[in-house]
């Protein structure tokens, strides 16, 4: 079976949905249930990925607090190993409250904003050497918002990687404010992607920030030694570039429920079928297939795990993957 070192954050999302008003006086009023899971772009993934019967450690910081254990009682549960995920008395794990409107919109605001463990990350001899004996590495574009310590180890867990032929990828995940990607943030991105085998992101709403051309021709001009290049684009499918080739995928058409996370349940879709068939046509299908079942249901968790995402091709008259 083959292991995957997932890289980054990990956090707590708590859901709390906009009070409903019942009558036009809104004096009758209804509060929804506030929801709990584990969230993290990272960690969306990593869970992804073993329930899709991957064999997933995740390595970054919690802080030794409520969050904290609920992200370890969480990990624990979906049988992703916890062995390089360090608890650190000091830090605060990160509760990012998901306040959701009548419309289905998500107003996020992360808590506390102080000590946040996401943004560290000590390398030490245990983690370099599980990297060494990995198959795959994966990592996401948050945790090199900041010019901290998770952006160094990261960057040096892909260039080690890279060196020694391991599969790396990355999910752009950018941060853009008013319409402009921070140019420090920018420069970190750089600086990984000589290390990124499998660079991805959302079409449109990413690549269009990472050169003057169309979003299309910017991510195909990031396919470049040997690297592949996958544009998630929703109810489109995606589209995949590699070296002068452009290869698509239909979407599967399904009722959406829910697109939180879907982004992060698409990349293991793509890592698990790379990793079995290590053909670009059918990950990226295969991709399309599990975020398409997660948006089918609500939340940012709703990944399929492999008896479910086997008996959804089947119904959609897709063969399983080998």
């Amino acid at each position: 079976m083959h292991n995957v070192i997932v890289v980054g954050d990990a956090n707590v999302d708590i859901i709390v949905p906009y009070p409903r008003f019942l009558n036009e006086q809104r004096t009758i009023v209804k509060y929804p249930d506030v929801s709990i899971q584990g969230g993290g772009t990272s960690a969306n993934t990593a869970v992804a990925l073993s329930r899709l019967a991957v064999n997933t450690s995740f390595v970054g910081s919690i802080g030794n607090d409520q969050y904290g254990r609920f992200v370890l009682d969480d990990f624990a549960k979906e049988g992703v190993d916890t062995t390089y995920l360090r608890t650190h008395d000091e830090l605060n794990t990160v509760g990012v409250f998901a306040f959701v409107d009548e419309f289905g919109e998500r107003y996020l605001w992360g808590w506390p904003r102080e000590s946040q463990s996401f943004k560290v990350l000590d390398l030490d001899d245990r983690i370099m050497n599980a990297v060494r004996n990995s198959d795959w590495i994966h990592s996401s574009g948050m945790c090199l918002v900041y010019n901290t310590s998770a952006r160094d180890s990261i960057t040096r867990i892909f260039r080690e990687a890279y060196n020694l032929g391991i599969p790396t990828s990355f999910d752009l995940n950018l941060r853009v404010d008013n319409g402009v990607l921070n140019p420090d943030f920018y420069d970190a991105l750089m600086g990984i992607m000589p290390y990124v085998t499998h660079l991805l992101g959302s079409g449109p709403d990413e690549f269009s920030y990472l050169g003057d051309d169309t979003w299309e021709n910017n991510a195909k001009d990031l396919s470049v030694n040997g690297r592949t290049v996958v544009a998630r684009d929703g109810a489109n499918g995606s589209i995949g570039f590699k070296n002068s080739s452009v290869i698509s995928a239909p979407p599967f058409n399904v009722d959406v429920v829910d697109t939180i996370g879907a982004g992060d349940i698409y990349n293991a879709g793509y890592i698990k079928s790379m990793l079995d068939c290590s053909n670009i046509e059918r990950s990226l299908l295969y991709g399309n297939a599990v975020a398409a079942y997660s948006v089918a249901h609500k939340g940012a968790r709703n990944s399929p795990n492999i008896n479910q995402i086997n008996e959804f091709l089947l119904h959609y008259d897709v063969k399983t993957f080998k």
